[in-house]
């Protein structure tokens, strides 16, 4: 579990940094196409979100979790103007 964690952080960091390049070049659309941080070994899904959704999961302690790859025991379930999101919570330390 904690490679899981490893791997929705340093996913979430991946993100971060296409969000900067997004920004950084003046990208015209209101989309941002980011991975998926669920932390499974073998997930390389992409998720495109409106920019805004991108925004407001990166104001709370979560991660972006695309459909069917939250955890069902931790991750609440959020949607947006018709756009499903997860929000997945840090573990506790």
């Amino acid at each position: 579990m904690q490679d899981e964690w490893r791997r929705r952080s340093l996913f979430r960091e991946v993100n971060e940094r296409i969000r900067g390049i997004h920004v950084e070049f003046s990208v015209a659309s209101d989309r941002l196409e980011v991975l998926c941080e669920c932390g499974r070994a073998d997930c390389l899904r992409r998720v495109e979100v409106p920019a805004r959704v991108y925004e407001t999961v990166r104001t709370t302690p979560g991660y972006l979790v695309s459909r069917g790859h939250e955890l069902p025991e931790s991750d609440a379930v959020e949607t947006d103007d018709g756009h499903w999101f997860v929000i997945a919570p840090r573990p506790a330390t």
